[in-house]
C-alpha cells in the first residue's frame, strides 16, 4: 500500500492537526474538564510505561501501546488492547461488526438477494481487498438468523478434504435439528459416517429432508483460488445434491470453476467486481468506526477527528479499495495519537490532515 513513516507535528509550519483548531475554544464549556482528562490519560500512560523494563524493543512496544490506548480513551472509547482501537477490525477473524458495514454497492445487494430468492448457486468475484470477506460475513450472519436457511461454512478451504466439506454440511444440518438414520451407514463417528462415500450419501439424505421442509442449505466457500483440486468435485456433488452454493474469490478462482459450472444442476450466477468506496463511503466508514469505538449507535452523525481533506486524500490514495481505506485510516489514526501525546494538545484540538503523513515523529 506504500504507507510512509512520518507525522510529528509539534514542529513549526502549518497544516499539522493541532493547527486546525477553532477560535474561541478557551471559552467552550467543558474545555477544562477535557484538558484534565487528557492530562490524566497521559500521566497514566507515563506511569505504566516507566514500570516496564524488558529491553529496548519490548519497552518501546509497551510505551507505544500504552500511549495509543490513552489516546483512544481521550477520544471517548474504553480500549483494553490495540485491537479495540478504530480501524483495526479484520472481517476474516472474528467477523466484522455489523455497525461497521457500509452498504455501498446496491447492485451487489440487489442481485445477490434476487439470486437467493431464485434458489441459485452464486459466485462473487472481485480482487483482493474489495470487500468480499465483509460481505460474506454479513451474509452468513443474516441468513443464519433466518429459519428458512441452514448455513454451512468452509473455514479453511485450502486444507479441507472432500469428507471435511461434507461434514460441514452435516454439522450445520444437525445444528438446525436434522438427523440421519445411522443404521443406514456402516460406521459412524460422532454422528458422521466415517467413509467419504457414505458421508456424501448422508449429505443427500439431510438435504432432501431440509428441502422437504421448504428450507435451503447454503454452503459458503471463500478463496476459490486456493481450493485443492480434490475439493472441486466435492463442491459439485454438494450442489447436485441440492445444496445451494455461495462461492467467492478472485478472478483466478472463477477460472478454476469452469469445469464444475458445466455440470452443476443449475449454473452458478456470477457477480463480477464489487464497486469501490467513493468519498462519501469513506466518510461513512470513518464516522461508523469512531461511533462504534465509543459505543454509540451510528445514526449518520458526523465526526471531527478526520478533516474532509484527509478523507479525500485517503480516497485518492486507495482508489476506494475498502481494505486499503482501513489501513490508511489506521495509519493516520496512529499518527494522530503520537501528535496528541508529544504536543500536549487537548484532544479536541487534534485533527487528522493529509500533511500528517509527511511529518517525522517519535513516541519517546
Amino acid at each position: 500500500m506504500g504507507r510512509q513513516r512520518g507525522g510529528h507535528s509539534s514542529d513549526g509550519g502549518s497544516g499539522g492537526p493541532e493547527d486546525a483548531t477553532r477560535t474561541g475554544d478557551r471559552e467552550r464549556p467543558g474545555r477544562t474538564a477535557d484538558a484534565a482528562e487528557s492530562r490524566r490519560n497521559r500521566e497514566e500512560s507515563d506511569r505504566h510505561s516507566s514500570e516496564t523494563n524488558g529491553g529496548v524493543i519490548l519497552d518501546q512496544l509497551d510505551q507505544v501501546e500504552d500511549r495509543l490506548l490513552a489516546f483512544g480513551r481521550a477520544l471517548g472509547g474504553d480500549p483494553t488492547d490495540l485491537g479495540d482501537l478504530p480501524f483495526t477490525e479484520e472481517a476474516g477473524l472474528d467477523g466484522m461488526p455489523e455497525p461497521l458495514y457500509v452498504r455501498h454497492d446496491r447492485g451487489l445487494l440487489n442481485q445477490v438477494t434476487s439470486w437467493l430468492l431464485q434458489d441459485q448457486h452464486i459466485g462473487l468475484v472481485s480482487p483482493y481487498g474489495t470487500g468480499k470477506t465483509a460481505f460474506r460475513e454479513i451474509l452468513r450472519r443474516d441468513l443464519g438468523e433466518r429459519d428458512d436457511f441452514v448455513v454451512a461454512y468452509v473455514e479453511n478451504p485450502a486444507d479441507t478434504t472432500p469428507r471435511g466439506l461434507y461434514e460441514r454440511v452435516l454439522r450445520a444440518a444437525f445444528a438446525a435439528g436434522y438427523e440421519i438414520d445411522t443404521s443406514d451407514y456402516w460406521q459412524v463417528n460422532d454422528g458422521i459416517p466415517w467413509a467419504t462415500d457414505e458421508t456424501k450419501q448422508a449429505v443427500e439424505e439431510v438435504t432432501d429432508a431440509v428441502r422437504a421442509d421448504g428450507k435451503t442449505i447454503l454452503l459458503v466457500v471463500d478463496e476459490l483460488e486456493d481450493l485443492s483440486e480434490s475439493l472441486l468435485p466435492a463442491i459439485q456433488v454438494a450442489g447436485d445434491a441440492g445444496v445451494r452454493l455461495f462461492l467467492s474469490g478472485t478472478p483466478t478462482g472463477k477460472e478454476r470453476l469452469a469445469d464444475v459450472r458445466a455440470t452443476l444442476d443449475s449454473r452458478v450466477r456470477f457477480y463480477d467486481g464489487i464497486e469501490p468506496f467513493g468519498p462519501a463511503e469513506v466518510t461513512e466508514y470513518v464516522e461508523r468506526s469512531l461511533a462504534y469505538f465509543r459505543g454509540e449507535p451510528y445514526e449518520g452523525q458526523s465526526q471531527e477527528l478526520f478533516t474532509q481533506a484527509a478523507i479525500e486524500d485517503v480516497y485518492e490514495r486507495t482508489n476506494g479499495n475498502p481494505r486499503e481505506v482501513r489501513l490508511e485510516c489506521r495509519e493516520l489514526f496512529t499518527r494522530a495519537g503520537f501528535v496528541w501525546f508529544r504536543s500536549g494538545q487537548e484532544i479536541d484540538r487534534i485533527r487528522v490532515t493529509p500533511e500528517l503523513r509527511h511529518r517525522q515523529f517519535a513516541m519517546g
